[in-house]
């Protein structure tokens, strides 16, 4: 058993988010299926929408291109973090391109 435990429950895809536990004091909610959100973060400071994403269920590319090494892998290290916690995955899509799956979506790269 997991240190968090976190149970996503899926419907057919026009089915409005469910709130399901909470996490960090945020409730924990499914989307639908089907979309992924892409980011380009400039700074350090964007990485908490991702986050808010990656909790909400759903999954995220970022690139990563456009941001110094160091800050670049600071991200990497903090998304890294979040999809541990959440149970989710982490793939590289290509040189600074990743993808970030929550619990429950799977990716066949």
């Amino acid at each position: 058993m997991s240190f968090f435990k976190f149970i996503t429950e899926s419907s057919d895809e026009k089915t409005e988010k469910q709130e399901n536990k909470t996490l960090f004091g945020r409730k924990k909610q499914t989307a639908s299926k089907g979309t992924i959100d892409v980011f380009h973060p400039r700074s350090f400071d964007e990485v908490a929408s991702i986050i808010d994403k990656l909790c909400s269920g759903k999954p995220a590319i970022v690139h990563l291109n456009e941001l110094s090494e160091a800050t670049a892998q600071r991200v990497i290290d903090l998304l890294s973090g979040a999809v541990y916690a959440i149970n989710g995955n982490l793939s590289e899509l290509e040189k600074d391109v990743y993808i970030f799956t929550p619990h429950g979506v799977k990716t066949e790269i």
